[in-house]
């Protein structure tokens, strides 16, 4: 078995998306001839991020797990960074943690490093085995560190230093995983090797659809709509609102569409529109609801359609998903002209489900994906009208009996956990080889050319 340290901030027991990409890979690494051994946070962590546990989860760890606490004592250079606000994010966790990392391959001798990141900071562990003990090193960004409209700047030179940071991670590791196409080549954009850089999606476990699923879902005769997962503080104003100074950012967007701001207006226009399709609505929030939701939510009259239910297991959100009429997936907009560089980790359990999937999304990745399946209909992020007339029209089919469709699992079987970590396996041996680039599947490259 060829051994692979794993560096993996969120990881099980806690749950939310940030934590299933790497649990699922290591859940199938050994059945490629590859033994994780895992350096994580201590189970005590408190981070917004991260803000529940999912205990569903920790069926997939791995043997070996290692965890380091927060320290109690960090450096006054590490003190200074954070009071100019020129720390990276879990700074000190990091530090920390690559002591104990370096210990960890001294006694396990593991043959390469992979650090899946964010916390950004944690690229520095990566690149301190590298150089420390010429282990291959694989940085794996679920997410775009500094080209990610949701990080703010307060200046030109905070900007600046995050994307320096970027780029020497880049620049340094031996192979670079992009979470989807658009951010690969921004990636190899900024420096990365393209024979060096690979496309491997988060996706859906199929055994986790394959185990008998409750009921969740009433069965009222309403059309019955699920969102999974917690939304963002709806309190910006409609527009580019985020990062708007172009000298201080690198990304723009806007962050309304991240919410369930525009849903919930949809939902108060069709309401006004036409009473009787409104009240064959019923939309399920999975997930914490915050008070700007229920402000919203009461200004506009809309908990006779609402039903909320907070956080639940990854094993309940999937019976949730496959006892829905339809799925909603929203993302933020962005700048006319511009694609997203990520998205959403939900849509691949939406699809999966079989339900149809109703996207608010930018053009990007996502809205290619659910238009080359025919998976359900997809609006502009940000337009409350389109959305208005698409539940409509979901509504108005379902009660007909002829149901926007979704797609068939077997569509997306190249988004399954399982072929995933295949792709995974071919970069981790190419790295452990010493080769100089690796060609791996694209799973965007079976579908057909469609472009928003």
């Amino acid at each position: 078995m060829t051994r692979v340290l794993v560096v993996a901030y969120y990881f099980p027991p806690k749950g939310g998306a940030g934590t299933q990409r790497f649990a699922k890979f290591c859940k199938y690494l050994p059945e490629h001839g590859i033994d994780p051994i895992v350096l994580s946070v201590g189970a005590n962590l408190r981070n917004p991020s991260a803000p529940h546990d999912d205990p569903t989860l920790l069926a997939d760890l791995p043997e070996h797990v290692e965890r380091v606490c927060d320290p109690e004592h960090v450096s006054w250079r590490l003190r200074l960074l954070r009071k100019l606000r020129l720390h990276i994010d879990e700074d000190e966790w990091a530090a920390a943690a690559s002591q104990r990392a370096v210990a960890m391959v001294r006694e396990h001798k593991p043959e390469a490093v992979v650090t899946t990141l964010s916390p950004y900071a944690c690229y520095r562990i990566g690149e301190r085995l590298k150089r420390e003990f010429d282990l291959p090193w694989i940085l794996d960004l679920r997410d775009p560190w500094a080209l990610d409209g949701w990080r703010r700047y307060r200046t030109f030179l905070h900007a600046r230093h995050d994307l320096a940071h970027m780029k020497r991670a880049l620049r340094a590791a031996d192979f670079v995983i992009a979470n989807v196409p658009e951010a690969a080549a921004a990636y190899v954009a900024l420096g990365a090797d393209p024979a060096r850089t690979v496309v491997i999606p988060n996706g859906f476990d199929e055994e986790d659809f394959a185990r008998e699923q409750a009921k969740v879902l009433p069965d009222d005769g309403r059309f019955q709509l699920v969102h999974m997962g917690t939304f963002h503080a709806a309190n910006a104003a409609p527009g580019l609102t985020r990062n708007t100074l172009s000298w201080c950012r690198h990304r723009q967007l806007e962050p309304l569409g991240r919410t369930g701001f525009y849903l919930l207006q949809a939902m108060s226009m069709l309401k006004k529109r036409s009473p009787a399709t409104y009240r064959r609505l019923c939309v399920h929030l999975f997930g914490n609801v915050d008070a700007t939701h229920r402000e919203v939510i009461d200004a506009l009259g809309l908990n006779d359609g609402l039903s909320m239910h907070g956080y639940i297991s990854h094993r309940d959100s999937i019976a949730a998903l496959c006892g829905a009429d339809g799925v909603f997936v929203p993302l933020h907009g962005v700048p006319a002209g511009e694609r997203a560089l990520v998205v959403p980790g939900k849509l691949y359990e939406a699809l999966a489900s079989e339900r149809a999937v109703l996207c608010a999304l930018p053009p990007g990745d996502g809205a290619d994906l659910v238009r080359g399946l025919g998976a359900g209909i997809v609006v502009p992020a940000t337009d409350a009208e389109a959305l208005c007339d698409a539940l409509a029209t979901m509504i108005e089919r379902h009660a007909r009996g002829e149901p926007v469709r979704g797609c068939s699992r077997e569509a997306v079987a190249a988004f399954t956990r399982r072929h995933l970590t295949g792709l995974l396996a071919q970069v981790l041996r190419a790295a452990v080889q010493r080769q100089s680039g690796v060609t791996v599947e694209n799973p965007w490259h079976s579908l057909p050319a469609v472009r928003a």
